[in-house]
């Protein structure tokens, strides 16, 4: 396992490389910059706008500017925020836990309900209680994040109050309260679970549809096991398996996936921290939140293959 490990994290390099350079040419190809907003004011003195422009090496060539990113991202000096005056790594190192709060909580809910439907919808199927697992499934795809999660807020919270408009914290709460927190954060966890919970049982139900027809089940079943012990001690094992890797590439996609949620929510995290760097165009936060997802769903791809091995001895790790 050792082995398998240190070879993954060596290919993830040259991954990690070209995601770097192909992220970092969409970003500053892309129109405007940073300074385009003090640009569009006639009154902005042009002269301060280009001392500006040299000391941030904006109007350095692309490959100079990149290899000035690369190397401080080398070392690990991200560079400064444009936009809050700060360095990066202290930006993202406010952002970061309550992002891990709230998708780890969006991934929970959405493996507690997911899977029990998944294996009801299997092991249930022809009936109408299967066609309405079914109908919900597909209406938590079709729905999209932002408006459900501003009809949300607007039943809940505006008009019968019992979950609060947004933030992660109730103002007259002094310190860290555990029910305070998990206040604030049920409602935006839900909402994006939703998506998660309609695509990962139907994935349940395929996998166990084709699990419980094969032939060693058939076997465990003529020798009298019961439903249960067959569906979850046999069966359910091996049906997991797909859903290992959709949730190993979860981390990275959710925290990029959780921008709109976090701004419904006015939630603190690393998706409104993204959604503000994209409008104020500020390269070295977008960049550093790029490297960081793109890092997330390599690790995520690399602990699903250890879980593999571990769920299924069958699979070999070597």
């Amino acid at each position: 396992m050792t082995k398998l490990l240190a070879r993954r994290l060596l290919q993830a390099i040259p991954t990690l490389w070209a995601v770097s350079m192909i992220m970092f040419g969409i970003i500053h190809l892309a129109p405007g910059g940073p300074l385009a907003i003090y640009a569009s004011d006639p009154n902005v003195d042009q002269n301060e706008l280009e001392r500006i422009e040299r000391r941030l090496g904006l109007n350095d060539p692309l490959p100079v500017q990149y290899a000035k990113w690369l190397k401080g991202m080398l070392i690990g000096d991200w560079g400064i925020s444009y936009k809050f005056g700060r360095k990066v790594s202290d930006v993202l190192g406010e952002r970061i836990w309550p992002s891990v709060q709230l998708v780890g909580a969006s991934l929970i809910i959405a493996l507690v309900l997911s899977v029990p439907f998944g294996i009801f919808s299997a092991v249930y199927r022809n009936r109408f209680l299967q066609y309405l697992a079914n109908a919900v499934a597909m209406l938590g795809v079709s729905i999209p994040t932002f408006w459900l999660g501003m009809v949300i807020l607007l039943y809940f919270s505006a008009k019968i109050r019992i979950i609060p408009s947004g933030g992660m914290a109730s103002l007259d709460v002094e310190g860290f309260s555990l029910w305070d927190r998990l206040y604030h954060l049920i409602a935006p966890a839900c909402v994006l679970a939703t998506l998660n919970i309609a695509a990962w049982s139907r994935y349940v139900r395929s996998s166990m549809l084709e699990v419980i027809g094969e032939d060693y089940i058939r076997t465990a079943r003529s020798k009298g096991l019961t439903e249960a012990r067959l569906i979850y001690r046999h069966a359910l094992k091996n049906a997991l398996l797909p859903l290992i890797t959709l949730i190993g590439l979860q981390g990275g996609q959710l925290i990029g996936g959780a921008m709109i949620t976090e701004v419904v929510f006015a939630w603190p995290g690393m998706g409104r921290l993204l959604a503000e760097s994209l409008s104020g165009r500020d390269y070295p936060v977008l960049m550093a939140s790029f490297m960081l997802m793109s890092a997330l769903v390599i690790l995520g791809n690399i602990a699903a293959d250890i879980s593999y091995g571990i769920i299924d001895p069958r699979i070999r790790l070597s």
